[in-house]
């Protein structure tokens, strides 16, 4: 047999911590979804109903502009 096989390599260092598998709890698994689906209203709402923050910043302007006339 070759030497250098049969020379065993040292055990890495731990220092004792180890990786839990746990699952998600349930609620934060309920709040997540419950995040994912108001994200994908509040994105939709938003697209498609047409505000737009300038339009806003404009109509608002002009109204101040007429309340110092």
């Amino acid at each position: 047999m070759n030497e250098e096989s049969t020379v065993h390599q040292a055990e890495p260092h731990t220092d004792g911590i180890r990786e839990r598998h746990a699952p998600a709890p349930f609620y934060f698994k309920v709040l997540f979804g419950g995040l994912l689906v108001w994200a994908v209203l509040f994105t939709g709402y938003f697209l498609l109903s047409g505000w737009s923050s300038s339009d806003y910043f404009e109509r608002e302007m002009s109204a101040h502009q007429e309340a110092l006339q």
